[in-house]
């Protein structure tokens, strides 16, 4: 066993405060604890010092609680900022976007709305009204640049601000070559010297193409058409002839559409129709030809040369203006009706008149206007 060393008053006062702190080795500390058990004196002031570390401690303990709590608070008010942010960005897109949908909105569409028009003294009232029951319009606008005329409204979703699901404006046309519904070149356009361009007219005018060679483009055409002709025919396929001229397109209807009571003629009725506007639209083509199945399985091919309606545009004119009270001139061909909106709406205006078809004997396709 060790001998502990016997230590003074004097050393063990000037090591108290390192022992209570714990810095000194276990040596020392013996040392310093067997003269604290023989030395009342010095025990007290250990004691004392005692107090005051357990006073400081738990002062310190306490300076820590507060700290932790401040840290607490802190982080709740933090949490809370942060939350209320948030909330805050929410309520600010939200009112955005409401303010969009309800107050700002977006340029009408043109295509998205249905219009009707009625000429008056040299003034074109026109209604424009929602296709959509959601949909309300504000901010109608009519301007004139040299002649070209532009309709423009904010279209909005209906709420107590906008209930209109519909506006009507009144243009002058004194002056006026052209009425668009939208931006001139972006919408649609409606009127045009002095024809109202009806919505079928305007799709048909924008599906032309110039090639009979462009499978796509020609069934885009050929979907217009039948489109504004309806009901639409899904079933068939198509084969174009562009080896030499005239230019072809046959239309190939199914076996079991055709063979239906009376489908075959049904085709010819709408074949005939529309064989000229489908001629007018894709600018090189020549023929426009179809075939069927007839109801014993024989193969019917029947066709319509850009020659023949050339030749019978002069009576149904005639016919048109005798029905209608027009005086309209004939084209020189049916593709001249291709060249605007306006002469285009004349072809269709033409269609609907309807004629008579009688094939002679040696297979010319005769066209006999109804009077």
């Amino acid at each position: 066993m060790k001998n502990i060393p016997e230590l003074s008053c004097a050393i063990v006062e000037d090591l108290l405060p390192t022992y209570v702190e714990r810095l000194t080795s276990e040596e020392t500390n013996m040392a310093v604890e067997a003269h604290l058990a023989s030395c009342p004196a010095c025990a007290a002031k250990r004691a004392a010092m005692g107090a005051k570390e357990t006073e400081a401690a738990g002062q310190n303990a306490e300076e820590t609680a507060r700290e932790v709590d401040y840290l607490k608070k802190v982080r709740h008010r933090g949490r809370r900022r942060i939350m209320l942010a948030v909330l805050a960005t929410l309520l600010v897109l939200a009112a955005g976007f409401a303010a969009k949908v309800f107050i700002i909105g977006s340029p009408l569409d043109a295509d998205g709305v249905a219009v009707s028009s009625q000429e008056e003294d040299d003034t074109l009232r026109v209604h424009i009204s929602s296709r959509g029951s959601g949909n309300a319009f504000w901010d109608w606008t009519v301007d004139n640049q040299d002649g070209v005329v532009t309709i423009t409204a904010r279209s909005v979703l209906v709420s107590p601000l906008f209930r209109d699901g519909g506006g009507t404006v009144e243009v002058p046309l004194e002056g006026v070559t052209e009425i668009w519904l939208g931006r001139a070149g972006w919408g649609r356009m409606i009127w045009q010297d002095d024809v109202v361009i009806s919505a079928d007219a305007w799709a048909l005018y924008q599906s032309r193409t110039p090639y009979a060679g462009e499978n796509s483009l020609v069934g885009r055409a050929l979907a217009a058409v039948d489109t504004w002709y309806g009901p639409p025919i899904v079933d068939y396929t198509i084969s174009l002839q562009t080896s030499q001229e005239p230019y072809g397109l046959t239309i190939h209807f199914s076996d079991v559409t055709a063979h239906m009571s009376g489908a075959g003629r049904a085709l010819d009725k709408r074949m005939y129709a529309t064989a000229p506007t489908l001629l007018a639209l894709i600018g090189n083509l020549g023929q426009v030809q179809w075939t069927y199945a007839a109801p014993d399985g024989t193969a019917v091919t029947r066709s319509v040369t850009l020659e023949e309606v050339d030749q019978a545009l002069p009576d149904w004119i005639e016919a048109y203006n005798l029905d209608a009270g027009a005086d309209w001139t004939a084209p020189e061909s049916v593709k001249d009706y291709a060249a605007s909106p306006a002469a285009l709406q004349q072809l269709l205006d033409l269609t609907c008149l309807g004629f008579y078809v009688v094939t002679e004997e040696d297979g010319t396709t005769i066209f006999t206007p109804q009077f």
